[in-house]
């Protein structure tokens, strides 16, 4: 079995009018709210490692659903869209605390198979992690789903079990206006623009999403957070 550590922590197709969250309350009108774009020089040496966002919001079409969307390897161009794949040697996760004390009770596992334009997508869970913390493992038991990466416009998914899975490269969903930004940090300005100026548009991540019925969390309250590891050797 491996055992994973963390390591340090072309058109919009999908798209996700929603809240960002490292943490959510489903159920509740507050929201913790986060972004990560930008890195230390060792963690953006390592892309495929590299978590963008994380979104935690119910199901626009199904209330009784929700969804969970990472993105990683941020700022990719448009010409190299096609040809940024995820990492088969690294483990994605959805932490899941149910239960208010900021340990996870569930996880869902992604990680792929293949290499280039082949590349598979596995889900595991949601269920009990073997370990929690820093240090992973892959949990026990059957694939929940699995669906083939999209890498052009056209968006594969699949659905087993009542989970809905999408993973591939898309437009980056977080929308920042960089430039005012900096004029406000500067005290060139009091307030951003409106309408702002979208720094990122253009820009692509890749997209890890998945659908499934809130009930199979658990909890009325839910803290939700993004790792990605490495095998640990």
């Amino acid at each position: 079995m491996l055992r994973f550590t963390a390591p340090r922590s072309r058109g919009r197709v999908i798209a996700w009018g929603v809240l960002l969250a490292t943490a959510a309350a489903l159920g509740v009108t507050r929201w913790i709210k986060a972004s990560d774009h930008k890195d230390s020089a060792l963690l953006a040496a390592d892309p495929a490692a590299d978590i963008a966002d994380v979104y935690t919001f119910r199901s626009p079409v199904n209330p009784d659903n929700v969804v969970l969307a990472m993105t990683v390897s941020g700022f990719i161009p448009p010409p190299e869209a096609s040809t940024t794949f995820f990492d088969p040697n690294v483990l994605y996760q959805w932490k899941i605390d149910n239960n208010g004390d900021a340990v996870e009770d569930l996880v869902i596992q992604a990680f792929v198979t293949g290499t280039g334009g082949n590349q598979v997508m596995h889900f595991r869970g949601p269920a009990a992690p073997s370990v929690t913390g820093a240090t992973s493992r892959v949990i026990d038991g059957p694939e929940t789903a699995t669906v083939r990466v999209s890498n052009g416009e056209t968006p594969i998914t699949a659905s087993r079990h009542g989970m809905t899975v999408f993973a591939g490269v898309r437009d980056d969903p977080f929308f920042f206006d960089l430039v005012q930004f900096k004029h406000i940090i500067a005290g060139e300005a009091t307030s951003f623009r409106n309408p702002g100026i979208d720094t990122f548009a253009g820009t692509n991540v890749l997209a890890i999403v998945v659908e499934l019925p809130s009930a199979q969390l658990g909890g009325t309250k839910l803290g939700v957070w993004g790792t990605t590891s490495r095998p640990q050797f």
